[in-house]
């Protein structure tokens, strides 16, 4: 009797430890659960802001190196304005334009200097409406000519459409173009009106703009930079891709190892309704199952009106 009776209060304490340890199995996963969100949505938060801010100190070294590279213009009007008063109404001779810095006028004369590897070089047409020109090298110490001159092919016409845009503009005109040297490289230039005599011309190397930007730490993201018309300053390393920007609005396009566009990706524009918002327009889009969030924006560098796309690859924790 005693035996059946510790077997019943047995089965009795195993009934009722069941239920009991399911709770508390279940209250202890529920919690570990609870614990697991919360600490995923701390990671996703964290994340998230870590990538804002990572976003926003990039769009700060964009909009900081821009603001660095400052337009040429207010030089050339000075330059032109103390030429011209220096002449005082008399006739500019090729003496006198050979102590400036680049100047063509409506009567064909030029002179520019160019830097190539250590040595400064002038190219020049010291005859009136002559379509023969000459390079020869300067002496850095005296800014004199020395050598004998070697004669080229003019590079430069009075009727270029960028000598008349600066030639009827008060405050000059800014654009990326080449240099006057025999190699031609990538300049950013601005030029100005002198005295209704011709135009006198500031360039910097297109290299010095790329360095400056290719300098920045854009944390994981592709940076591509082009002038407003799409002529390209950096190109991006965004693999398979091509951008083409023209009228500040952008056009991705997949390419493949053949260099061949087989697709569009998207095409926005990078103008803001607002003028005062000064936060990138952000764009996504897909590719091979990647999301990429793409933000871009208009800038001026050196006087010439530009547009920056910045590209990066979307993780989990992405949003815009």
């Amino acid at each position: 009797m005693n035996m059946m009776n510790s077997h019943r209060i047995k089965s009795c304490s195993r009934v009722l430890w069941r239920p009991i340890c399911f709770l508390l199995i279940l209250g202890l996963s529920c919690f570990m659960i609870s614990m697991l969100f919360k600490m995923t949505i701390k990671i996703e938060r964290r994340m998230l802001l870590e990538s804002k801010q990572a976003l926003n100190k990039s769009f700060s070294g964009i909009d900081t190196t821009a603001k660095l590279l400052s337009p040429l213009n207010p030089s050339a009007v000075n330059l032109a304005r103390s030429l011209s008063s220096s002449l005082n109404g008399t006739e500019l001779n090729f003496a006198t334009i050979q102590t400036r810095v680049s100047y063509i006028g409506l009567d064909g004369l030029l002179f520019s200097l160019y830097n190539h590897e250590d040595q400064t070089f002038a190219v020049f047409s010291n005859t009136s409406f002559s379509s023969n020109w000459y390079t020869q090298p300067v002496n850095r110490d005296t800014g004199k000519l020395y050598g004998a001159a070697v004669a080229s092919d003019s590079l430069v016409t009075v009727n270029s459409t960028w000598f008349q845009q600066a030639l009827n503009s008060t405050s000059g005109y800014s654009w990326l173009g080449r240099g006057w040297d025999k190699a031609q490289h990538s300049m950013f230039l601005s030029t100005v009106p002198m005295d209704g005599r011709g135009v006198i011309s500031f360039g910097i190397p297109a290299k010095v703009v790329v360095d400056h930007f290719t300098a920045l730490d854009f944390h994981g993201g592709y940076f591509h930079l082009a002038t407003s018309n799409g002529d390209v300053i950096v190109q991006t390393k965004l693999p398979k891709t091509q951008f083409e920007i023209s009228n500040n609005t952008v056009s991705i396009q997949m390419v493949r190892p053949n260099s061949n566009a087989t697709g569009d990706l998207g095409k926005f524009s990078c103008n803001h309704d607002d003028d005062d918002k000064l936060e990138p327009y952000i764009h996504s889009w897909k590719m091979k199952r990647i999301k990429y969030m793409t933000y871009c924006s208009t800038l001026e560098i050196i006087g010439v009106k530009s547009v920056y796309v910045l590209t990066c690859p979307c993780q989990w924790s992405c949003k815009p």
